[in-house]
């Protein structure tokens, strides 16, 4: 049997069992109607991994790495916060520990600096921030711990944009490599 097969087998006894069984007509695909909502109707939005200050930071930071730029959507656009705490909830201790202390060494510096938290710095003031963002790329992870936390959540904010849905269909979709690709013979 194959997956597929399977699969519609358990769909359609699940089906069954949720058609009323006063009903004289057969049960068949055409007369069984199933209750379907979006994911965003029954989602918790609450943060399940950070704190509600952290997720904020996190939300500004993404947005100060990544804006919308060229049709492309920004991190924020792209859900990249609420995957990330969706990451991080699931994450070894060590990568939990950077991310917690990280954001929460980002607002402290922004309250010194600029009297509020980071989550409502503006543009110019948030790239004061990610100054540690600029610095030569080594092989060798920054010591600083905030420079570590910027470099490594700055790849992951890049690498769960660009496999978001959101940046897919604003690129006009998922394009494998090798799609129009063609390959000649050698002689």
């Amino acid at each position: 049997m194959k997956r597929r097969s399977a699969l519609g087998s358990l769909i359609g006894v699940g089906v069954a069992a949720q058609t009323p069984p006063s009903s004289n007509a057969p049960r068949t695909e055409d007369n069984v109607k199933l209750d379907t909502s979006t994911h965003e109707a029954v989602a918790d939005a609450k943060p399940k991994f950070f704190s509600e200050q952290q997720f904020k930071t996190l939300t500004r930071l993404c947005g100060a790495i990544l804006p919308a730029v060229n049709g492309r959507p920004s991190a924020n656009e792209a859900g990249v916060p609420e995957f990330l705490d969706f990451l991080l909830a699931e994450s070894p201790t060590a990568r939990q520990v950077l991310y917690s202390q990280g954001l929460d060494q980002l607002d402290v510096n922004a309250r010194q600096l600029h009297n509020k938290a980071f989550a409502s710095t503006n543009a110019a003031e948030a790239a004061e921030h990610l100054k540690p963002l600029t610095a030569k790329w080594t092989w060798a992870a920054p010591k600083d711990l905030l420079a570590k936390f910027l470099r490594d959540a700055k790849n992951d904010i890049l690498r769960a944009s660009m496999n978001s849905r959101a940046w897919a269909e604003a690129s006009g979709g998922r394009r494998g490599a090798g799609v129009n690709t063609y390959w000649e013979v050698i002689d």
